[in-house]
């Protein structure tokens, strides 16, 4: 499986992670998610060199992806807003949908090029029409 981003991609862009072999997997989890955008978006498997666009930006959305991860805190995975007080008054929290998940958003599939829809033709034979 292509690896579009390494431990030092990541370091060079968000500073270094402090478990490194959690950063490698989390890596090859956004590597695999990157592909599978790819496949849907064209139908084929990929291939280096098929879209400059896709090969320019899959390092920098890799990183990107996984510090969406590693920055969400433990235990207030998935908060946008937090709200707290003293007293007689007290703290309440606001829960978005992305509970520190990884995913690709449109800015992401924007930089990657996959944001268009993309032409694609079926010949006859693959149609079953002949």
């Amino acid at each position: 499986m292509e690896i579009f981003a390494t431990a030092e991609d990541y370091t060079a862009r968000y500073g270094a992670a402090a478990d490194e072999a959690r950063l490698n997997a989390l890596l090859s989890d956004a590597s695999a998610m990157l592909l599978s955008e790819y496949e849907a978006a064209y139908g084929l498997p990929y291939e280096k060199g098929q879209s400059a666009a896709f090969d320019r930006a899959a390092p920098a959305v890799a990183c990107m992806l996984v510090n969406r991860v590693l920055n969400t805190p433990a235990n207030m995975a998935g908060a946008t807003q937090l709200s707290q007080g003293a007293g007689s008054i007290t703290a309440s929290v606001t829960y978005g949908s992305a509970l520190g998940e990884m995913y690709v958003g449109k800015t992401a599939r924007r930089l990657l090029g996959l944001d268009g829809s993309v032409r694609r033709v079926l010949r006859p034979i693959e149609r079953g029409e002949l």
